[in-house]
């Protein structure tokens, strides 16, 4: 999200969920705080790390935030993953869905903050075969015991659903499920690959929702984006290629919009700004 708010709508929104933040971890405070954070395509859940976690280290905490972007796994288990359910839609993408992240790894990370251990974050490289992606041998090591880990994804906290309700809530957001899975049987691949991630989320603190007016706004950040990296690199996806990708996030991105109850919701209206703040 480039410039996503001025000064004054920064503080409206910043500055009320910093002091509960720091409200909550004042009930334990030498235990790590993991925060959170998800939001579909283009939301600005990047902005929102960097802003928290500059906030947050300004009222002198040990402040981290990493992306679930960077537990991919390799190309060569994505790509075994592809040919096990080829045809199918969600994993005919390179990366993404679930299944496609190191679990095992996340797991491991995610236990060692709340010990107030140190740990290494892995580092993925989007630009590698071809766009593929790879994670690389670099590392990110994070000493010392961290006040706050803000952790963000599109799915982070994403909870189970049975295919009808999955189905179901398709519908009710106007999403054409059967353009993705004329069968009605692809998306329960993804379902049951959710269900391995949940002992992940029992490790969330506090979760935080960054959430659009639309679906079509995710599309229209999307193209955005590409936009700029054509500009910039002269490269990126056509139209018709952003349409098809984020058609495939958008039924389990609506389906975390739908069922995670956050502790705090941050509307992005149509201008690409956050606008709005509310706690459960």
């Amino acid at each position: 999200m480039k410039s996503p708010i001025t000064l004054p709508e920064q503080k409206k929104i910043i500055e009320p969920l910093v002091h509960k933040l720091i409200a909550e971890h004042r009930l334990h405070p030498q235990e790590p705080m993991i925060v959170g954070i998800q939001g579909g395509q283009g939301t600005g859940k990047s902005t929102m790390s960097i802003m928290l976690e500059e906030s947050l280290k300004s009222n002198g905490f040990q402040v981290h935030h990493f992306s679930l972007d960077d537990f991919y796994t390799t190309a060569l288990k994505r790509g075994i993953l592809r040919k096990r359910y080829s045809g199918n839609a969600f994993y005919e993408i390179v990366r993404g869905m679930p299944g496609t992240h190191d679990l095992k790894l996340l797991s491991k990370v995610l236990h060692s903050i709340k010990l107030g251990k140190p740990f290494s974050l892995p580092i993925f490289d989007k630009s590698l075969h071809d766009g593929e992606g790879d994670p690389i041998s670099k590392t990110i090591e994070v000493r010392g015991r961290q006040d706050f880990v803000i952790f963000e994804g599109w799915c982070v906290g994403i909870p189970t659903i049975s295919s009808p309700k999955f189905i179901a809530l398709c519908y009710k957001y106007h999403l054409d499920l059967r353009s993705l899975d004329p069968t009605l049987k692809d998306h329960k691949v993804v379902l049951d690959f959710i269900t391995m991630y949940q002992p992940l989320w029992k490790m969330l603190d506090y979760t935080i929702m960054l959430r659009p007016p639309t679906p079509a706004m995710h599309k229209l950040w999307r193209n955005q984006a590409e936009m700029e990296l054509k500009r910039k690199k002269h490269e990126g996806m056509s139209s018709e290629q952003i349409s098809h990708f984020v058609d495939v996030f958008l039924p389990c991105t609506y389906m975390c919009y739908d069922l995670i109850k956050p502790d705090c919701l941050i509307s992005v209206n149509d201008k690409h700004t956050f606008s709005k703040i509310s706690f459960v």
